[in-house]
């Protein structure tokens, strides 16, 4: 059961000025970073709040490391802007399956691991309405093992 927003994902040209602009304009602070070598990022997660799962809601700004990588020519085509949306789930594994069987395609036969140790997986934009959707069960997540 998907039970909050768990990031909305924004692809950048320049991560440094956009958490700088974030920072500046709405007071938001990095609460992690990371590079994703699979994936061909640079990231930063900005906490927005708590929420009443023990998760958090956040937004994550990504900048490809690589032109080949799915952000990169995301970004080409499409310039900056918001990238995805991410549902949280303490079973990312069972609701990929649930919404599989809803005839939704699922990006990745297994889950990944994604930022902060979550697992995630994606869904299809054009069986989503134009929306690259992600699936995240958050390595904190209680009862949940990595």
């Amino acid at each position: 059961m998907l039970t909050r927003i768990d990031h909305i994902g924004i692809a950048c040209f320049d991560l440094d000025k956009t958490v700088e602009f974030y920072r500046a304009t709405y007071g938001f602070e990095v609460f992690h970073s990371e590079v994703n070598e699979e994936q061909g990022v640079r990231e930063a997660m900005l906490k927005i709040n708590e929420t009443s799962d023990g998760g958090a809601s956040y937004l994550q700004l990504l900048e490809p490391t690589r032109e080949d990588s799915a952000v990169g020519k995301w970004l080409a085509k499409n310039g900056e802007g918001v990238h995805h949306i991410a549902f949280g789930t303490a079973d990312v594994d069972g609701d990929a399956a649930a919404i599989r069987d809803k005839g939704v395609r699922v990006l990745y036969e297994e889950p990944r691991i994604g930022s902060m140790g979550s697992r995630i997986t994606f869904l299809h934009p054009k069986d989503c309405h134009g929306v690259l959707t992600e699936l995240v069960t958050s390595a904190t997540t209680p009862g949940t093992e990595h």
